[in-house]
């Protein structure tokens, strides 16, 4: 069988960056993800080729790789590309330096690659890119480096490592899919973690449905992430509490607020002071009981926030 020739312009293997010489404008732009848009056509006629160079066993200095460029639409997710173009969402989102699924894509120019690999960036910045290149030296794949005009500066350029047929690990892919929320507080010691613990006021143990993180009394609680008030009261456990319904359906509370700085029903995005750290109800000092729960249930917050801002 015979395979097509590539355009030359646009191959890329090892030592052939044709797409940083021919500069990240010239790059193929696929208006629409359409099997009736001969681009989109074309750049699916590239990731089959690409496909079946990999199936027949070429090196990584054989396969032929090539980028094309596409705008995100508001509809869009990196899953609905990556499903669309046939390529794994591993591909996209080390390519252009997606965090988190929670991304908003939207209006933003994304390198589509026609070869399924991991793309790892020369110097990961990124939490989930260092997170990808601890993981990735454990590959035993072959691997190639390509330099690659940069989508944040295009008068500059890149170096990524290429890994052929390579998908992120489990741990990763929970990376991506549980997005970190922001830390509710500037500063904070923990003093309580989630789960079963002696309680301070019976000596017994006692469940914890959240972390306990002390700070000085009057500092601001930031939100978690966007979301709506759902609840915003006084009870004698919590004391002065709200909760937060977030966009991705889970809820986040705040408790022991010596002020609530958020109204019933009001929006609030990621960093809305929301309230200031209190020892209103059963509390044994100012602190922010912070709360995640899913469908109902706690879960560690520890899970969902950077626990490493706060010291222990």
């Amino acid at each position: 069988m015979v395979m097509k020739k590539l355009p030359l312009c646009y191959v890329i293997v090892l030592f052939i960056h044709a797409a940083a010489a021919a500069g990240y404008a010239e790059l193929p732009l696929i208006p629409e993800l359409s099997p009736q848009n001969h681009i989109f056509q074309q750049y699916s006629d590239d990731v089959l080729y690409a496909r079946k160079a990999l199936a027949a066993g070429k090196t990584a200095r054989e396969l032929p790789l090539q980028f094309y460029r596409y705008k995100a639409q508001k509809e869009d997710t990196v899953i609905r590309i990556a499903a669309r173009c046939s390529i794994p969402y591993d591909a996209l989102i080390t390519l252009n330096s997606i965090e988190s699924v929670k991304t908003n894509i939207a209006g933003k120019i994304l390198l589509l690659p026609t070869l399924p690999a991991l793309y790892l960036p020369e110097k990961a910045v990124s939490d989930i890119e260092k997170l990808t290149e601890a993981f990735s030296k454990k590959l035993k794949t072959e691997s190639f480096s390509i330099t690659l005009p940069s989508a944040a500066d295009p008068a500059k350029t890149i170096r990524v490592e290429c890994f052929p047929n390579a998908l992120l690990d489990s741990t990763v892919r929970s990376f991506f899919f549980i997005p970190l929320y922001r830390f509710p507080l500037q500063h904070a010691v923990v003093t309580s973690d989630f789960g079963m613990r002696k309680s301070p006021f019976t000596g017994k143990s006692t469940y914890h449905a959240g972390i306990d993180l002390a700070a000085p009394a009057g500092s601001p609680v930031y939100a978690c992430t966007a979301g709506k008030v759902i609840e915003t009261a006084y009870s004698n456990i919590y004391g002065n509490y709200i909760l937060i319904r977030h966009d991705d359906g889970r809820e986040s509370l705040y408790g022991h607020l010596s002020k609530v700085n958020a109204r019933l029903y009001e929006k609030v995005k990621s960093g809305t002071i929301i309230g200031y750290v209190g020892s209103t109800g059963l509390s044994t000092g100012p602190h922010l009981h912070f709360e995640v729960r899913e469908q109902g249930k706690a879960k560690d917050p520890s899970l969902f926030i950077d626990t490493k801002k706060a010291k222990s």
